[in-house]
This record gives C-alpha cells, structure tokens and sequence, in this order.
C-alpha cells in the first residue's frame, strides 16, 4: 500500500454515475482468489467501445460519478482498482459494500458534495490528498474536508490489513482465550 499520509496525484475522470461492480471488473475475469492481475481487466468492457477512455498508468486518484460501486458485493471490484494503482476514488456517493471493501483492501473513498465532484470532472487537475487532515486540495489552493471513520482512517495511514489488526490484539486475544478455558 502506498503513503495515505500527504500526496498529489494527476486524476482519471469516469463521469459516468451507477458505475456498477460488473462494469469496474467483469465476471467474466473472477475466476481468480489472488488480487494480482486483475488490475489490467479495469473498465475493459468500456475501454473496448471508448478508444478515447482514460489509462490507468500513473494517476493514484479516480473521480467519478455518483452511486459508484453499486450492483454486487464482489470484492474483486476493489481488488482490481487497487491493482490498477488507484488509491483514492472522489464521488458524491458511494454503494455502502463497496465502501467498505474499498477501506478493507486500502483504496480511500471519498464523498464531496455534486457540485465539487462536478467541478474536478470538468477540470480533470491534479489534486492534493492529506488523511491526516481529512482534506483534499484542488489546484487553486482550496481545502475540501471529507469523513471517514476513526478505524478506516487508522487502517489506511497504517496499512493494515483484517489480519494486521487483529494481531495488534494478539496478546489481550491470548489472555482471553487463556481465561476462557479455566
């Protein structure tokens, strides 16, 4: 996972809104358990009729229409963003599952309001990113604020996986499991 801490990045504007999990990564390329690789098949039924469709190779930063990540709760959706280097995704709403993967696999989902959304789609700069602060810069010096909660934001500064986490815990885990059994 990459420093969350402060970065800028050039964006990929996808201003389409209902941006569903079967349009970020077709079934057709689920057959796999591992996250590596996925990255490349990203949107390729929208790249196969858009020759003009934005390349994911460099900007960290996706911003997109509302409801993005709606359809199924396939995790591969945010597997295969992840793998494409997309670590931040700006949109006005977000499917509530696919949030949360999103968090879980360290991709940072970020709700501004429609009129901001609206104004880096149109202007597709480079943006500022600071987890720390729960801010997002645009180009002209203005600050964005934005939620997330305490545990998603703890997971995505300290790279933390489910298994990382819990065994931050391993020894009260122990204690407890110890006096279980007397």
């Amino acid at each position: 996972m990459k420093d969350f801490s402060l970065f800028t990045s050039k964006t990929i504007c996808l201003p389409q809104k209902d941006i569903d999990t079967d349009l970020i990564i077709p079934a057709e390329f689920l057959k796999t358990t591992t996250k590596e690789g996925l990255g490349k098949h990203v949107f390729c039924n929208l790249r196969k009729t858009d020759s003009n469709f934005p390349k994911f190779n460099g900007p960290r930063i996706l911003v997109t229409g509302k409801n993005f990540g709606c359809g199924s709760s396939r995790e591969h959706a945010p597997w295969a963003l992840k793998d494409a280097n997309i670590d931040v995704i700006i949109a006005s709403e977000f499917a509530d599952i696919f949030k949360g993967n999103a968090e879980k696999n360290g991709i940072l989902p970020i709700i501004l309001t429609e009129k901001t959304v609206q104004k880096f789609l149109t202007s597709g700069e480079d943006l500022s990113i600071d987890l720390k602060n729960k801010t997002v810069k645009d180009s002209e010096n203005t600050f964005y604020s934005f939620e997330i909660t305490d545990f998603a934001q703890k997971r995505l500064l300290e790279n933390l996986s489910d298994m990382d986490f819990l065994m931050k815990f391993s020894t009260e885990i122990r204690r407890f499991d110890t006096k279980q059994k007397r």
